[in-house]
């Protein structure tokens, strides 16, 4: 009875330890400063690494994640230390096996935590944010001229946050592209949309919280669904759609690296739908933000595209 008195208090002590690490994280969320919460980040995962080295706490996670009891989905085969770290990681950003939540994925570069939609609401509520997600209907579509098809998400979702408003939208030719097959659950469809429509905006307000580490090859570049159209005359072309081909190339630049195509993607929204001067001044803040997380390579392409649209708009305001 003694040995299972200590063994409990050793994981009571580690989860308080870890609600503490975890609510300064969300301190240094709140107040705005990406430096600080990066930080505050990265001393908690270092605390965390630390931690791990505890037999009790090893043995804990590694039976939670036991496939056997299913609380808690593995992908990929991860190893027995992917399961301990990726699970320890999960519940520093609050989230609760069983709930499904997150997912644990194996790899050839170590497990990785995949956040499932919950999970992304889980964050958001951290910041006390209620995200609001709309979802088309799912569309079985044609892939282009490949012969293949896929479903075709369209949706938008949106936020209040520190006296700002987020939003993020997946429509027309930035519709979401998810791979599957035609007898597909319809709900599961649309719930992969919910997912990458809540994570876009989370990656807008606040990305320290949790590094979504893994991800399914859900989001297809969409020019890829776009057949091509009859010769038609066609009006002057927006600064927008000439600059379509750069968006194409950031696509191919960043196709292993979803969440910063989400990023940047999020961002070229935002340029292209500014109507103002004060709204293209908001985004190009985030343009400047882009600087610390991308290549010059994609900067060089995103760049142009802002000057454009600060010369349409002082052109259209003459």
């Amino acid at each position: 009875m003694g040995a299972i008195t200590t063994t409990t208090n050793t994981v009571s002590d580690w989860l308080t330890r870890i609600d503490a690490s975890r609510n300064e994280l969300i301190d240094a969320a709140k107040n705005g400063s990406r430096i600080s919460a990066a930080f505050a980040m990265a001393e908690a995962r270092v605390q965390l690494i630390e931690s791990l080295t505890d037999e009790n706490i090893k043995a804990r996670l590694l039976r939670m994640t036991d496939p056997r009891i299913n609380m808690v989905e593995l992908a990929n085969n991860p190893t027995d230390e992917d399961r301990i770290r990726v699970c320890a990681i999960a519940i520093l950003s609050g989230f609760c096996p069983g709930d499904d939540q997150f997912a644990v994925f194996g790899g050839k570069g170590g497990g990785k935590l995949y956040t499932k939609e919950a999970g992304f609401r889980t964050l958001f509520a951290h910041l006390g944010i209620v995200p609001e997600v709309s979802v088309g209907h799912p569309e079985f579509v044609p892939l282009g001229k490949s012969g293949k098809k896929i479903w075709r998400v369209e949706g938008k979702a949106s936020c209040s946050y520190g006296g700002k408003e987020y939003a993020v939208e997946f429509s027309g030719a930035m519709a979401l592209g998810l791979p599957g097959y035609e007898s597909d659950n319809v709900a599961g469809i649309t719930a992969k949309g919910r997912r990458q429509l809540l994570k876009a905006l989370w990656t807008k307000v606040s990305p320290i919280l949790n590094d979504d580490q893994a991800d399914e090859v859900e989001v297809i570049p969409q020019t890829m669904l776009i057949e091509e159209p009859p010769v038609v005359v066609e009006p002057e072309q927006s600064e927008t759609e000439k600059h379509e081909p750069s968006l194409a190339r950031i696509r191919k630049i960043l196709v292993d690296n979803s969440d910063q195509l989400t990023f940047v993607e999020t961002v070229w929204n935002e340029i292209a739908a500014a109507k103002t001067h004060e709204k293209l001044e908001e985004a190009g803040k985030e343009l400047a933000a882009m600087k610390a997380s991308v290549s010059q390579q994609v900067l060089s392409l995103v760049r142009p595209f802002y000057q454009a649209r600060q010369a349409e708009l002082k052109g259209g305001a003459a």
